[in-house]
């Protein structure tokens, strides 16, 4: 990889995420900014995400910047661990969805102009560019940050449901989770619903009846500041995993330990750091990665490689 090439910035923007519908004429306003520093691709479609990830690591661009949501971050993530294998590029979150949960984890603020402004003056001083580096975990087959499924992706569903989605509704979605939870009502009741299923934890069969919540992160804050994951990041090639058969009210109750980044208390409660773990439902369920929503019965997860992401 010769030097200039190491230095130039690779802007994948993702026209079909809802931040980025949101703000008209993003495209060229980062053209703008990144000027001969770099290039902007449009990918819609995943074939083109794939194939402009193909060209960046045979031309040896050492900075690719993802703008769009954290579904965004994953796929051009998974595409570029297709790309450079092990040896990823240098990786930069440019904000440009409606919460930016991984962004949130990682210290990255500003709006995508900013931050990709910050990154270009960054890459022009050689060893200007703060970094930190950061696991990835592998969920079948694709590269990404935060895992959940049962209350956590219903959450979701409900969130994408909603009037506009954006970190008010998120809160409010929050607030209503904890109220409903405390008396035990509909909302809460169809959010908590257990199921059934066997857990594989590095290896070896872990039982758990009755599971309301199930996370796997290398990020602590799941979102809206709820450090479910709290030992996130601790060790390194390690990912943590939470799975609870607490009660709705149980957990309602410890809603300040999850804000504090400590862990939930009582039983039945399983708390680990982990490099794999095999998920099996007694039906198929809906989990999200990194804000993405997908259904399956069987769930693989498996520390991935470390990529650099930058820090502008």
């Amino acid at each position: 990889m010769n030097d200039g090439a190491s230095r130039r910035i690779a802007v994948v923007l993702n026209p079909n995420a809802l931040g980025v519908r949101r703000a008209r004429g993003l495209d060229h306003r980062l053209r703008g900014v990144l000027g001969d520093a770099g290039e902007v691709v449009v990918t819609h479609t995943p074939a083109e995400l794939a194939t402009a990830a193909r060209r960046f690591a045979a031309d040896g661009v050492g900075i690719v910047a993802a703008c769009g949501g954290d579904g965004t971050n994953l796929s051009t993530l998974t595409e570029l661990v297709h790309a450079y294998g092990s040896a990823l590029p240098t990786f930069a979150i440019l904000r440009g969805g409606t919460v930016n949960t991984i962004a949130q984890n990682l210290g990255i603020a500003g709006r995508p102009e900013e931050v990709l402004a910050r990154l270009v003056v960054a890459a022009r001083h050689n060893g200007a560019l703060r970094t930190v580096g950061q696991d990835l975990m592998c969920v079948n087959g694709l590269y990404g940050f935060l895992f959940a499924a049962l209350m956590g992706a219903r959450f979701l569903e409900a969130y994408y449901g909603g009037p506009r989605p954006g970190p008010a509704w998120a809160g409010l979605l929050a607030a209503r989770t904890v109220a409903s939870s405390l008396v035990q009502g509909r909302f809460a009741r169809w959010l908590f619903a257990p199921a059934e299923m066997t857990l594989g934890l590095d290896g070896a069969d872990v039982p758990i009846d009755g599971c309301r919540l199930l996370v796997a992160s290398v990020v602590r804050d799941v979102g809206i500041g709820m450090k479910v994951t709290w030992q996130a990041g601790r060790q390194p090639q390690r990912f943590h995993l939470v799975a609870s058969g607490l009660s709705t009210t149980a957990m309602a109750l410890q809603l300040d330990r999850v804000l504090l980044g400590k862990p939930l208390e009582g039983s039945p409660h399983i708390d680990r750091l982990l490099q794999k773990a095999q998920i099996r439902f007694d039906r198929p369920q809906t989990y999200t990665l990194d804000g993405d929503l997908f259904r399956s019965r069987e769930v693989e997860i498996a520390i991935g490689p470390r990529v650099w992401i930058a820090r502008p």
